[in-house]
């Protein structure tokens, strides 16, 4: 039987996509001659607030895994699906990438030495990194998915809870070591497997895991979860604004304490007190997400509903997108507040790749260019691995996590 659609994931894949935008916007005007401490402060606290996008797209990557989970599993047939909708789409936008930045010979043998490289790490673009860790779920998925559906099966709730807590501390114990264990890791000079936790521990799905078990929990006990958001939504808002402020004077400091530019090292994504305030904001935005859903009227709705159907392919080429935001700016905007040029380079972008992913996706080829196609004569496509229903022979192409 087919389950019933989760509206606020809809809404919650779409603000973390505008979420990922804006932060990179951030990231190019903090290097922007002419900033200042203050500016960095404004930066810091945009920044603050958009933190979530990444782990909140891996929170909804286990959560509607585990929700459309209908306990059997064809592994070759699910990691088919998932290299069309996902990492052919990545690899088109990472050769887009390479042309548009270096070029390509194709009589060159270097230049397809670096071309493979570049599928494997995501290193053509600075926002790929994602890419290839959330395949790395999917990989792992079959591997792992028995142990959470055993939890489910046992029906114990505070078993449930507590192997969660459990999880969650442990996490926060992995994040807390990371660079003894990448030390350890390089010292063993083991190919492949020392580079994940050194070179490439940036994308290494192992620090990203808990977001993922957060919303398997979630996706597996919906109803549960939900209520817990209900019930606890004070608690909740009152850690994430302590933790928010507790990070924001971190950063305030590492500002005013910078030699030569704004930095944000403190923000960094790898760090135990950054991922204990990624959980929590993981938490209220879901919140914030049904708030919207209930309150937020129509037109806001089914524009955040939108975005989200078509994130994937407007993340994949997002940043060439604000190359284009970056001209406007250096035309038009100079000489106008950090505050108004962020927000024209985020608006700009946001819309010419939410534009541009739209156009493609009605393309016989669409698929192959950003995860999903809208073909006449198919129904509407959902993004990747979304809660929904499912009818007999309807289109089920889906782009994926983002």
């Amino acid at each position: 039987m087919a389950r019933e659609r989760i509206p606020e994931v809809e809404r919650l894949r779409g603000i973390a996509f505008l979420a990922v935008v804006l932060q990179h916007s951030i990231a190019h005007y903090s290097i922007a001659p002419g900033m200042t401490a203050n500016d960095g402060i404004l930066m810091a606290i945009l920044l603050m607030a958009t933190k979530f996008a990444v782990p909140v797209f891996v929170f909804i990557t286990g959560l509607v895994l585990f929700y459309n989970d209908r306990g059997h599993l064809h592994y070759g047939r699910f990691i088919k699906k998932r290299f069309g909708d996902i990492y052919i789409p990545f690899a088109v936008w990472t050769v887009v990438t390479i042309l548009m930045n270096s070029g390509f010979n194709p009589f060159v043998l270097e230049d397809w030495k670096q071309l493979g490289y570049v599928l494997i790490t995501g290193k053509s673009s600075s926002h790929f990194w994602y890419i290839i860790m959330l395949f790395q779920m999917y990989l792992l998925y079959p591997l792992f998915r028995p142990a959470f559906l055993r939890v489910k099966a046992q029906e114990s709730r505070p078993i449930g809870l507590l192997l969660l807590l459990l999880s969650g501390g442990l996490y926060l114990w992995l994040i807390s070591g990371i660079s003894e264990i990448g030390q350890w890791m390089g010292s063993l000079q083991i190919p492949v497997w020392s580079e994940l936790f050194t070179t490439y521990a940036d994308r290494n799905a192992l620090y990203y895991f808990f977001y993922f078990t957060l919303g398997a929990a979630a996706g597996l006990y919906q109803q549960e979860w939900k209520g817990w958001i209900r019930r606890y939504r004070k608690l909740n808002w009152l850690v994430f604004a302590f933790l928010f402020g507790w990070m924001l004077i971190q950063a305030v400091s590492e500002i005013r304490g910078a030699q030569g530019g704004i930095t944000f090292y403190s923000l960094s994504l790898l760090r135990s007190s950054m991922a204990l305030f990624l959980i929590s904001s993981i938490i209220v935005m879901y919140d914030a997400a049904c708030w919207i859903c209930k309150y937020g009227g129509e037109m806001l709705n089914k524009s955040l509903t939108s975005i989200g159907l078509y994130s994937y392919g407007a993340y994949l080429m997002h940043l060439l997108t604000l190359r284009l935001s970056y001209s406007v700016d250096e035309s038009l905007l100079l000489h106008a507040p950090p505050s108004v040029r962020i927000a024209a380079s985020w608006i700009i972008s946001a819309a010419a790749a939410y534009g541009a992913t739209y156009v493609l996706s009605k393309l016989p080829f669409g698929k192959w260019l950003v995860g999903l196609s809208g073909r006449k004569g198919r129904s509407q496509p959902h993004p990747p691995d979304m809660p929904r229903q499912l009818k007999p022979n309807a289109q089920t192409g889906q782009a994926p996590g983002v």
